[in-house]
């Protein structure tokens, strides 16, 4: 489980890592940069370690449940933990501000900005410790994401745009050197954390029962009504997935350099 949650902190790392070729097409809210905390997320849009914009990130499920479990990271991280997918928790500090503990060694606080159809701001500062290694970061993400059928299967494609600054003095200047290095990598850790999100979304629509039955009831009743309410929708056969995507459900945009070739524009995983 240890390797399993490292996976879920260099997917956050290794997203972000590869420069995105060109202007961003989803530029930071300027109303956001104003005040105390504005002036410090104006330091990782402005002056980031790294960059990343990755589009095409897709997810087999309804966008009332997606944005529902966006909106409710401390319940979202319960039903992974219920599920056996992931083991890190996250509690409600207040509004939409949350701490977050991989049990890996990667705790924060996290808050969920601008929570609206389709777009959500979200703002991380945290610190990732491992022995005598002490790891201070802070990342924004803009999040725009909209919903489509494919053979009567509804989706949720995915695009992010999101900084980083590590605020270490010596890995700063080694994390924008290398950057390029951890293209490979960073799309395999891209797979793995959809397929697990993938692999939740299915359980839900599967067998809800099954996972809410772990919850402590008297910690997420109301939470887990109102999923029960979002499930009863029109049944969803999860079990064929589109014929150009397979069990994993991920579908990420290919750079435009491979325009023209096989699979040109899209890549099922």
């Amino acid at each position: 489980m240890q390797v399993t949650k490292s996976r879920y902190l260099f997917f956050i790392l290794f997203l972000l890592a590869v420069p995105a070729a060109g202007k961003t097409t989803l530029p930071f809210p300027e109303d956001l940069l104003q005040g105390e905390r504005g002036k410090r997320m104006k330091e990782v849009v402005e002056d980031s370690t790294l960059h990343r914009e990755m589009g095409g990130l897709r997810l087999w499920c309804d966008q009332s449940l997606f944005e529902y479990l966006l909106e409710h990271p401390d319940f979202a991280a319960s039903l992974a933990r219920a599920a056996g997918l992931l083991k890190y928790t996250v509690e409600r500090r207040g509004g939409m501000e949350y701490w977050a503990n991989d049990h890996d060694g990667l705790t924060g606080s996290l808050t969920i900005l601008h929570p609206e159809t389709g777009r959500a701001v979200l703002y991380a500062e945290g610190t990732y410790k491992s022995g005598i290694i002490r790891i201070p970061g802070r990342v924004a993400i803009v999040m725009r994401f909209f919903e489509g059928r494919e053979d009567s299967i509804p989706y949720v494609d995915n695009t992010f745009s999101g900084y980083i600054r590590l605020d270490a003095a010596l890995l700063d200047p080694l994390a924008r050197l290398f950057r390029p290095i951890v293209a490979r990598i960073m799309e395999k850790q891209v797979h793995w954390f959809f397929r697990k999100v993938n692999r939740l979304m299915a359980r839900l629509y599967e067998n809800p029962e099954a996972l809410l039955q772990k919850l402590p009831p008297e910690t997420w009743q109301r939470e887990t009504e109102e999923l029960r309410s979002l499930l009863a929708l029109p049944p969803h056969d999860f079990g064929d997935l589109p014929a150009n995507s397979n069990e994993l459900g991920v579908v990420l945009s290919l750079p435009s350099s491979v325009q023209g070739r096989p699979l040109a524009g899209r890549l099922a995983i």
